[in-house]
């Protein structure tokens, strides 16, 4: 077995001598070679080792196993590379809080991670606050107050009104179907669509314009003596009272005129009581009236013999009474017959009229038999037009005062003759309206002097 060389021995170099510090120049000193004359020479030898040793060491170098790196595709002799320690990161720091922020799970409420936004992060440190010793409490907050709930409401409603723009109109449309002008009715439709239109104008015209200056109305009463007292006479009187006053003023110059108290006078309107607590907006009255009086011994007799007095209206309806304010209005139906009950009479069939005249702007309906007289109907259409005080019956005179005043009157006026025109011929008034072979819905010209 051959011994194993020995390691040559490094030779020592020699040192060049350095200049003197104070020459401004230097010249480089000559290199000395020294030369070895065995390469063995150049190597130290290690005389502490015998072959044995080196053999022992040889095995041990060859039996140290290969480390095998899991992320290179082959092995590698060079040592596996230092593990770098991360750098522990303080709290309070930003990197802390974007690390946070960036691994911080979006709650199930959160529809995507576009609703977290990182506005800016401040580099300042903070302290860490202090963990709750106590669990929260599970008491409600107090509620609301209600006139901050009204004073929120109100800001909003403000705030819609002046951005919300304003709802266009619905469109209409013209349906030529809907129109009736096309449409022929029955005599009897047709009667009863008059009658509708007739009402509605008179209605219309009845009631107070707004803002109308004057506020006063004028009601015409007519004094009605005891059927039994053959010395009685009948008079006609015009009052102005105020829309808003009760009428207890006007029986009291009523009452003043025929020298009686005021609890002794009763006065009806259509055949309906009226007492003095009652006012002019339950009567629906706005401009003019025509009104009843007489005693309560008087009222009283015609209640218990309507026979007695079959031509005044107060006997019409006499178990209706308005007693105050709050009470209804009587029936048209009863108002109707009312103004009626002076061209009706007792026996045969009915039918209407439909009365004209050049004074009054609407037409006038009528229901009156074969038996009444022209002089009834002329009578009960002044009635119903309001002109029974221009056109009296020569019963007695009629002139105008103020509720309150102590006067009379003035003296009534020559009475004038209206009459029936029928055909171009004027009707005497004891002639009954039989006579002109009238049938139901028929037109007749009412002659106003």
């Amino acid at each position: 077995m051959a011994t194993a060389r020995p390691r040559p021995r490094p030779v020592p170099r020699v040192k060049p001598t350095p200049a003197a510090a104070s020459s401004s120049t230097q010249e480089p000193s000559p290199v000395t070679v020294v030369a070895a004359g065995d390469d063995d020479a150049m190597f130290v030898r290690n005389k502490g080792r015998s072959a044995q040793t080196w053999n022992k060491l040889d095995k041990m170098t060859r039996a140290k196993p290969k480390t095998v790196r899991s992320d290179t595709e082959g092995d590698s002799d060079s040592p596996p590379p230092k593990k770098q320690r991360k750098k522990k990161v303080a709290a309070g720091s930003t990197e802390a809080k974007i690390q946070r922020l960036m691994s911080e799970t979006m709650s199930d409420k959160s529809g995507s991670d576009s609703d977290v936004e990182v506005t800016s992060v401040s580099g300042t440190p903070v302290k860490r606050k202090k963990r709750r010793s106590r669990s929260r409490s599970i008491t409600p907050p107090p509620s609301v107050a209600k006139h901050q709930l009204l004073a929120a409401r109100e800001l909003v409603r403000k705030a819609l009104n002046g951005t919300t723009a304003p709802r266009a109109p619905s469109p209409t449309f013209d349906d030529p179907d809907v129109s009736t002008d096309t449409i022929i009715f029955d005599p009897e439709l047709q009667k009863i669509a008059r009658s509708a239109a007739a009402e509605v104008q008179r209605a219309s015209s009845s009631e107070p314009v707004e803002g109308d200056p004057t506020d006063t109305l004028e009601i015409t009463v007519k004094w009605k003596p005891h059927p039994q007292n053959e010395n009685g006479k009948a008079s006609t009187a015009v009052f102005k009272i105020n829309r808003s006053d009760t009428f207890e003023e006007l029986f009291a110059a009523i009452a003043d005129d025929e020298g009686i108290l005021p609890d002794n006078v009763v006065m009806a309107y259509r055949g309906v009581r009226v007492y003095p607590s009652v006012t002019s907006a339950v009567l629906k009255l706005w401009v003019d009236a025509e009104f009843t009086a007489c005693t309560k011994n008087t009222w009283d007799y015609i209640k218990a013999n309507p026979g007695a007095g079959a031509s005044n209206p107060t006997q019409q309806n006499s178990d209706i009474e308005i007693s105050d304010a709050e009470e209804p209005m009587p029936t048209n139906a009863g108002a109707a017959s009312m103004d009626e009950s002076d061209a009706e009479s007792e026996g045969g069939e009915t039918f209407k009229l439909c009365l004209r005249s050049a004074v009054t702007k609407k037409d006038i309906f009528l229901t009156v038999r074969p038996t009444t007289t022209c002089g009834a109907i002329v009578q009960a259409f002044l009635k119903k037009a309001g002109l029974a005080d221009q056109y009296g019956s020569g019963k007695g005179g009629g002139g105008r005062k103020s509720v309150g005043g102590k006067g009379k009157g003035k003296k009534a006026q020559p009475e004038k003759e209206p009459q029936l025109v029928i055909d171009g011929d004027k009707m005497a008034a004891d002639v009954p309206i039989s006579d002109a072979d009238l049938d139901d819905g028929d037109v007749v010209d009412v002659f106003l002097p």
